[in-house]
């Protein structure tokens, strides 16, 4: 076992966060996330690092271009960055793309409505 490293310890210059919040759309945030890390597109990271401050993997982040998914308007995803000094970041809400919190399940069709969403808004940018 590796003491002190984490499989997302490698660098890149695209990442996404998602909130991963225990609703609908935090299930949903996160799985667009993993498919967008499965697809190539980015390289999925833990917010959880972020939350717990832990200055090597921020700074291991810090210059890449970020995606924060937030199910949300609590937006804690986006609170999480700002709190540790992050703002360099697109941030995308699921409820600005048209889903409902509490009215979405995180099933096949939400996940590729919600992916193709967010690729789309990303495009505009």
């Amino acid at each position: 076992m590796n003491e002190g490293k984490c499989s997302c310890d490698n660098q890149t210059s695209q990442t996404v966060f998602a909130c991963s919040g225990a609703a609908d759309l935090g299930q949903l945030s996160d799985l667009v996330a993993r498919r967008m890390h499965l697809q190539g597109d980015r390289q999925m990271k833990c917010l959880a690092f972020i939350g717990a401050g832990i200055d090597s993997m921020i700074n291991s982040v810090r210059d890449s271009d970020m995606l924060i998914i937030d199910g949300c308007p609590l937006d804690c995803g986006k609170l999480t960055m700002e709190r540790n000094q992050l703002t360099n970041y697109t941030h995308i809400r699921l409820t600005d793309l048209g889903f409902i919190k509490g009215e979405t399940p995180a099933n096949p069709k939400h996940v590729e409505e919600a992916y193709c969403r967010i690729r789309k808004a990303l495009k505009s940018n």
